[in-house]
């Protein structure tokens, strides 16, 4: 039987669930110190454990077995464990993506905790943009017509499809006239597992991004770029700026739908789609041998 008493199949990052087990066995005997473990695990190292947990140091695969042997986990568990270092651990979006389809095999996660659908939802660039257009117009069945909306345009098949994920989903739904209208103003990515196709997603705006310099008239798009040198406390305060302007943007857009839902004149509303970057160009001057 496994001696950690918290569930692994709670838990969507490895580290956090580790936390919370030595914490609760360390409140019921005191002899289950970091120094206990690293003894058991045969870890020289004082500061091991704490670098692991805090993210400084990998998990390899010898000490998860040594703390699966410690833990007593079940052949199960310690697959999940496993699972969950190669998702929390992946070096790229592919091998986050495989450890991710490992992880809905786990039939033992709560549906609430996996959230597949909205892994559906932004595996398409234009499933969100359908939704957002139905705030402007609503859907009553004509897909070709739907699809035309879409910039840069959408088959009529992946219109039919967009409708029946978001209705399936509870993302949009069919009023008593028998039209399709969003059931809320706007959707949140709110996924434990969300940085696996939340980033997909990011990389398809960015593609279409791209596409839009040269399709999209520069009188209707705002793409620009800028390179400057900031300290790390600089880099945040710009971080809280995008997130409080992203905050903005949402707010007017609410207003304006709120405006505009029973379509009145002078709605010039269409749905725009806004990627911020921010990323590191070069290296720090105190920057390691290693890191460079």
């Amino acid at each position: 039987m496994s001696l950690a008493p918290v569930d692994i199949f709670q838990y969507t990052d490895y580290r956090s669930w580790l936390k919370d087990v030595f914490q609760y066995l360390k409140e019921r005997d005191p002899k289950f110190s970091h120094r206990f473990i690293l003894q058991r695990l045969d870890v020289k190292s004082s500061g091991w454990l704490a670098d692991m947990l805090s993210g400084r140091r990998l998990l390899n695969r010898t000490h998860l077995l040594g703390i699966s042997r410690v833990l007593g986990l079940s052949p199960r568990e310690e697959l999940y464990f496993e699972t969950l270092a190669d998702y929390n651990q992946a070096k790229n979006l592919l091998e986050k993506n495989r450890a991710y389809e490992k992880i809905l095999t786990f039939h033992e996660i709560p549906k609430d905790i996996i959230e597949a659908d909205r892994f559906e939802y932004f595996s398409k660039w234009y499933y969100s943009v359908v939704r957002e257009y139905l705030l402007i117009e609503p859907f009553r069945g004509d897909y070709a017509r739907l699809g035309r909306h879409v910039r840069p345009a959408i088959t009529a098949s992946q219109a039919r499809e967009s409708i029946e994920l978001l209705e399936k989903m509870g993302f949009i739904k069919r009023l008593a006239s028998g039209e399709y209208r969003p059931a809320t103003e706007h959707v949140k990515k709110q996924s434990a597992f969300s940085p696996v196709h939340y980033y997909q997603y990011l990389k398809s705006q960015m593609e279409l991004g791209m596409g839009a310099m040269e399709r999209i008239p520069k009188d209707e798009r705002d793409i620009s770029a800028v390179a400057v040198t900031l300290s790390q406390d600089s880099f945040n305060t710009i971080k809280e700026e995008i997130k409080a302007l992203r905050q903005k943007m949402i707010q007017i857009s609410e207003a304006e739908n709120k405006k505009f839902w029973n379509g009145i004149q002078g709605d010039t509303r269409r749905v725009y789609q806004g990627v911020f970057e921010m990323f590191p160009v070069s290296t720090s001057r105190n920057a390691t041998e290693e890191e460079k």
